[in-house]
């Protein structure tokens, strides 16, 4: 099964939670797997869709419960604790052990979530500073993955850069209509 990585900003304004789950509904809908991080935001609003569990993985940069060790003000605990509750898979302390410092441990979490995606990213950024949505996107891009992105609240000339290319309309409909492509000057690789 082709898997693909969410990410998106933390502080994510509740209104694009629907945007979230149409386009991962889309995805799942299309016979693909979601695998997604623990924190407040994008992560929580695709824990919290409806999804089927066995199409969502999740890792979590804190440890299962019943303290869920680890976690701070933007863990998405509720959702994560829910999803696993329903059967979904959590793949706890993804980032490192709890000796590791949070920041070092979140940022390993997202490069987990990254390096599990078979087929691309889909990021949601709430604005052109959002650096751990950059830092998957960058990181989805040194994979050779496709990377789709949408700007949630500001306008899209002003995504970020992740390196060399540029941000294009991904000229696909639905859910995914207003999307950016990230381009390397290649061919566009399909969503699906």
């Amino acid at each position: 099964m082709k898997t693909f990585s969410i990410a998106g900003s933390r502080s994510l304004h509740p209104d694009f939670t629907a945007l979230v789950a149409k386009v991962c509904s889309l995805i799942v809908s299309s016979g693909h797997g979601i695998v997604v991080g623990c924190a407040t935001g994008a992560d929580a609003a695709v824990l919290g869709a409806g999804l089927p569990v066995s199409r969502v993985r999740c890792l979590a940069a804190f440890d299962k419960g019943p303290r869920f060790d680890g976690a701070c003000g933007v863990s998405a605990v509720d959702a994560v604790a829910a999803h696993a509750a329903a059967g979904g898979e959590v793949i706890w302390l993804a980032g490192g052990s709890l000796s590791l410092k949070l920041k070092v441990r979140l940022s390993n979490r997202t490069r987990a979530v990254i390096g599990a995606a078979t087929n691309g990213l889909v990021v949601f950024f709430d604005s052109p500073q959002s650096h751990g949505s950059s830092l998957a996107a960058r990181l989805a891009v040194n994979r050779g993955l496709s990377v789709f992105a949408f700007a949630c609240g500001f306008p899209a000339r002003a995504l970020p850069s992740i390196g060399v290319g540029e941000w294009v309309p991904s000229g696909l409909g639905g859910a995914l209509a207003n999307s950016f492509f990230w381009s390397q000057a290649q061919t566009q690789r399909e969503l699906f």
